[in-house]
């Protein structure tokens, strides 16, 4: 069945709320651009019984030494109410991050999570001997259809299989359906689902068992392009396979953090030193709250602990100390402190940066998973505004001509505002690329006041990297006090897809206007919109400005045999179509010959050696 355009769209029945827009993210910049390479299957260890896996010790990509494909999406943001900092998204994007080229409207296959070979012909826990039915092994785990991404329809389904290695041959054992995370919600009366298999045949007790997750998914109808992203959104967590296990026995013992906070900072996840100084007290939030959960049938004996390092080495280091406490079975609770018993200082006068980790521990059960006690992050004090956490969830956007949007940010210190960082989901094709007007307002009590800066010619720019957003050096600084609002008015009714962050709730600070007046959103979430402040040479910058950018000509090429780098480096060239997929690939140094490509649009990937990759849009025209 062909399925029709379907994103998540958040509709407001009051006629000027109808034109504020919430899509799904776009493709994922994290998987193209990333360097990381799977460990050889010669280099991972055996794997035997008993075998967890909750995704917190890695990111990105799954644990390459129990997992043999990389095409699942491993990441602290998808999830509503994970077990754990850290799940496995199954979605409508290959490995590396692009719509998969085999991918349509119909029913496809998507993302796939393939164990390395496990043994399950022998116990090795107690008295090691060969397995058998009777020694009640269960393979479980937890599952979450659309999370905080797009819903998976009835059509697109998530399967399980396991290995006959003497079959050779896959064999399903689990499927279900598409559906909404409500209607889930609704049906089980919980964010999560276990699910738990029997391994009772012997064809799967042997030393080359594997598993394989894999999603069935199918592309909206592309009639609005500037919408077109990724889809069909899956979340597991917690494989675990063991010996001596029953139905009630769901998860393993496990002392957990459950949550990430990033942020000990009230309003920002980043902002400038000397602004911060300015206003210690009410720039640092009230309390910090971090969930975590104890996963076991026993009474824990529990120590938290904080400790704060001042990376800079100028002041001394924070140590709560351990607190210590009884934490009942099956029960979560929360590192929480009120108020915090720290507040950031260094002896620096600009970018100061400090390493923060929460920890929790038990000496009660044997916690089988480590890495899931510790939670750490830095607070980065550098040249600019950060409101957003930095991942994009959601997009965000209006669909009216004229219609503007603007985010608030309040200065501590009159100070010169530089540039505007702005981070835009990819579409297919770029079809976002829409030229607007970048704003800056004054503030009209408590709304966006008068344009005190507009810069015509600006359109949606896409970074290499992670969520990389793009610096939009004003024409000329401009002083700035107070509060200020920043953002854009379209010059179109097609959708921007401005990435929109909806684990951080700050939408009081948004505001959009279709119709002459200022309305706050009523969209949580925040926008992807940041400010750089400061002197003219800053020694620190959030965007990355590396070495000159590779220019190629000509770009429309129509017709040409050949196009002209900028550089006569020697560079390798992929030549990348709308799909992700390598039409061409070979070195050159200034010239590189179009031989055998068609006309269309494409994405080049430069790769030059001991330097990362960069990219450069590119039209070929007949």
């Amino acid at each position: 069945m062909q399925k029709f355009f379907s994103f998540l769209i958040i509709l407001f029945t009051v006629a000027v709320n109808a034109q504020e827009k919430l899509v799904p993210p776009g493709l994922n910049q994290v998987l193209i651009t990333s360097e990381k390479e799977n460990i050889e299957q010669k280099n991972a260890s055996q794997l035997v019984m008993p075998f967890y896996e909750d995704f917190s010790s890695t990111k990105i990509y799954p644990d390459p030494k129990k997992f043999s494909d990389k095409s699942v999406f491993i990441n602290n943001s998808y999830a509503i109410s994970p077990f754990t900092i850290g799940v496995a998204t199954f979605d409508g994007l290959d490995k590396n991050g692009f719509l998969y080229s085999h991918g349509s409207s119909f029913a496809f296959f998507a993302d796939t999570l393939t164990s390395r070979e496990i043994r399950l012909d022998s116990v090795f826990l107690g008295t090691q001997h060969e397995t058998t039915p009777a020694d009640s092994i269960y393979f479980s785990f937890f599952y979450q259809p659309q999370g905080l991404g797009d819903k998976p329809e009835e059509d697109d389904s998530l399967l399980l299989e396991f290995y006959a290695a003497n079959q050779n041959k896959w064999i399903k054992q689990w499927a279900k359906e598409g559906m909404s995370y409500n209607k889930f919600l609704q049906k089980n009366g919980s964010p999560w689902k276990c699910v738990m298999i029997p391994i009772v045949d012997t064809a799967f007790m042997n030393s080359k068992f594997r598993f394989r997750f894999m999603n069935i998914a199918s592309y909206s109808d592309l009639s609005l392009p500037t919408w077109a992203s990724n889809c069909d959104f899956w979340n597991i967590d917690y494989i675990y396979i063991n010996s001596e296990r029953n139905l009630n026995d769901t998860i393993p013992n496990d002392l957990a953090f459950r949550g990430a906070n990033e942020t000990l900072l009230k309003n920002y996840y980043s902002m400038p030193w000397n602004h911060f100084k300015a206003n210690v007290a009410g720039e640092m939030s009230s309390s910090v709250s971090v969930p975590y959960s104890n996963h076991s049938e026993s009474l824990l004996n529990v120590t938290e602990l904080l400790t704060i390092e001042d990376l800079s080495g100028t002041t001394p280091n924070y140590n709560s100390g351990l607190s210590a406490f009884n934490l009942p079975q099956l029960t979560d609770t929360a590192f929480y402190r009120s108020s915090i018993p720290y507040q950031y200082n260094s002896s620096v006068s600009e970018n100061a940066r400090f390493l923060v980790k929460f920890s929790v521990n038990t000496a009660t059960i044997s916690d089988p998973i480590s890495k899931n006690d510790t939670l750490a992050f830095y607070q980065q004090f550098y040249n600019y505004f950060a409101p957003d956490d930095g991942t994009a969830e959601a997009g965000y956007g209006l669909t009216i001509n004229g219609g503007q949007a603007a985010y608030k940010f309040k200065l501590n210190i009159p100070d010169t505002l530089r540039a505007v960082q702005m981070f835009f989901n990819r579409t297919v094709n770029d079809a976002n690329q829409i030229y607007f007007l970048l704003r800056v307002w004054n503030d009209n009590n408590g709304v966006p006041g008068s344009v005190i800066y507009e810069k015509s010619g600006v359109r949606p720019e896409f970074e290499a990297g992670f969520n990389v957003f793009h610096n939009y050096i004003l024409d000329e600084p401009i002083a700035v006090s107070g509060t200020i609002y920043v953002g854009w008015k379209q010059t179109s009714d097609e959708l921007l897809n401005l990435g929109y962050d909806r684990n951080t709730d700050r939408s009081n600070n948004l505001f959009y206007n279709v119709d002459g007046t200022w309305y706050n959103s009523i969209t949580p979430g925040t926008p992807m919109i940041r400010i750089v402040v400061g002197k003219e040479n800053p020694t620190h910058i959030y965007a990355n400005e590396k070495e000159k950018p590779i220019e190629l000509f000509p770009n429309p090429c129509y017709n040409c045999q050949k196009i002209e780098f900028s550089d006569d480096e020697s560079k390798q060239i992929s030549v990348i179509d709308i799909n992700g997929k390598v039409v061409k690939q070979e070195w050159c140094e200034k010239y590189f010959d179009t031989d055998g490509i068609n006309p269309g649009f494409y994405t080049l990937k430069i790769d030059k050696k001991n330097l990362k990759s960069s990219y450069v849009k590119w039209i070929l025209i007949n």
